[in-house]
């Protein structure tokens, strides 16, 4: 789930000064509701996985990350992984489930890494934010390509809602220290995603006025991807309205066909008609 949407009154009878800090404040607090798990569910769950990986950060954090291994499809040329950055209220605790599934059902790899922050880093004591987040991205990306040996060309960048975030930012450029270049990823996959913090909460105008505090500008970035972007999104979606989703989709220089979802929020997607649409955007890149 996502508390994105919560504490939008109020913004909109303050001005200049003001506004840029209640909405810094706001971005960052709404942006990142790490859920408070307990140890114990972790240690359940997580922690007994045979495909639990940890990463280090350039700043020498360390995340957890899982890597899922999805059955082949049969008669593809490339075998493909999905780079998945979650959702802003969840973890990577707390999606076991969905990222078995999605490699089973879409036959593809599945690598889920952390936010700084989050899960087993937030018991560290680690804050999010957004250049953490952006280093998880990096450091997920470094062991796929530079450990792992995986080509870009066999990789697609998948972020739903905040995690839009991380996967634009990876896909509009290249990785220090890495021999591979996110530009040649096959693809990117988005869910509901977000044109930007501010404008997720408070529209383009207040995000305008507060810039220096947005984070996540996915629509200063997205025309910068040269692979194939397909956007999925919930018309109905009252975290993150569709028109993120529909003004990032205009964006793109190689877009590939968006699914609107009628009368679904950000929250009740239809899993098989995700996964649906999903399948079809990978069947074209392998």
């Amino acid at each position: 789930s996502s508390h994105f949407a919560s504490g939008r009154e109020g913004l909109s009878c303050q001005r200049g000064v003001s506004v840029q800090f209640a909405m810094g404040g706001l971005v960052a607090t709404l942006a990142f509701p790490a859920p408070p798990v307990p140890p114990y569910y972790y240690e359940r769950d997580l922690l007994k996985r045979s495909d639990l990986v940890y990463l280090t950060t350039f700043e020498d954090e360390r995340i957890p990350a899982v890597h899922v291994k999805g059955p082949r499809q049969p008669g593809s040329r490339r075998h493909l992984t999905l780079l998945y950055s979650h959702g802003n209220a969840e973890d990577i605790g707390l999606h076991l489930h969905y990222i078995d599934e999605l490699a089973k059902d879409l036959k593809v790899d599945v690598f889920s890494y952390e936010y700084v922050g989050y899960s087993l880093s937030r018991l560290e004591g680690a804050q999010p934010s957004e250049s953490g987040c952006v280093r998880s991205i990096d450091a997920a990306w470094r062991y796929l390509v530079d450990e792992l040996k995986i080509p870009p060309k066999d990789i697609v960048i998948f972020g739903r809602s905040i995690g839009s975030g991380p996967s634009v930012d990876l896909a509009s450029r290249k990785v220090e220290g890495s021999s591979g270049s996110p530009l040649d990823v096959a693809g990117v996959l988005l869910q509901s995603p977000i044109e930007s913090g501010a404008r997720v909460i408070a529209g383009p105008i207040t995000s305008y006025l507060g810039y220096s505090l947005d984070i996540f500008r996915n629509y200063e970035k997205i025309d910068k991807i040269t692979a194939p972007v397909a956007i999925m999104h919930g018309t109905a979606d009252t975290v993150v309205k569709v028109t993120n989703g529909e003004n990032l989709h205009k964006m793109l220089k190689s877009p590939f066909r968006p699914l609107w979802i009628p009368g679904h929020g950000h929250n009740d997607m239809p899993q098989d008609r995700c996964f649906a649409y999903a399948k079809s955007f990978l069947d074209t890149l392998r």
